[in-house]
């Protein structure tokens, strides 16, 4: 045998000494972490699916809940209390603005919206939260109150300022400024991002109130 074959095999003998020793030290760790990974990714898996059947029955349960208003809103009520607490997200805010909207009366509606709209789960469903407060107020003593602090949610970038702008309207024709009104459906008319409902909507307010009324 030749001096670098002996060196070979010598050194060949030392790595598989030091790869037995390193497995004996580290062995039961580097399977213990494959293992670790297997069971992330099937309990990642099993979450998966698990969240797919909550949401799924948390739907059903929302969708029940609606159904009931008509016929017992106390139970329907109390259905969505339990839904506003233990639901999964986007039903837990959904079940609370519509818990909201079963208090009584309805001052006691706009009062409960307000209060809950900043807890929900989206800055859109707070939005529509404060919205849905303002078209409740419209009639109200606080409508003013209520549909000025609406403003910011009038600007270009946000989902509801359709909705915003068309309760200034309202609220200003509640008034009898119907100048005031007459300027907000004008602004609505001539906003290209408004929808072609929405247009003759506001058209048709224009055409009603376009003239021959004075505003006071």
């Amino acid at each position: 045998m030749s001096d670098s074959a002996a060196f070979h095999e010598v050194d060949e003998a030392v790595r598989k000494d030091e790869l037995k020793e390193w497995w004996a030290r580290y062995g039961t760790w580097v399977v213990a972490a494959a293992v670790a990974v297997v069971v992330a990714v099937a309990g990642l898996v099993g979450w998966r699916q698990y969240d797919a059947a909550q949401r799924a029955e948390a739907s059903a349960a929302y969708s029940a809940a609606l159904a009931k208003i008509s016929q017992d809103p106390k139970a329907a009520r109390a259905e969505f209390d339990q839904q506003a607490k233990s639901a999964p997200e986007p039903y837990r805010s959904l079940a609370t603005m519509i818990a909201a909207q079963l208090n009584e009366p309805q001052e006691a509606q706009v009062a409960a919206l307000l209060a809950v709209a900043p807890s929900l789960s989206t800055p859109e469903l707070t939005d529509l939260a404060n919205v849905i407060a303002g078209f409740k107020s419209v009639d109200s003593p606080t409508a003013e109150e209520v549909i000025a602090r609406l403003e910011p949610l009038a600007g270009p970038d946000r989902p509801f300022r359709l909705s915003v702008r068309e309760l200034q309207a309202l609220v200003a024709m509640h008034k009898g400024d119907l100048k005031r009104a007459r300027e907000v459906w004008t602004e609505i008319s001539k906003d290209p991002a408004v929808p072609q409902g929405a247009i003759q909507r506001v058209t048709a307010m224009l055409n009603l109130y376009g003239g021959g009324a004075e505003a006071k």
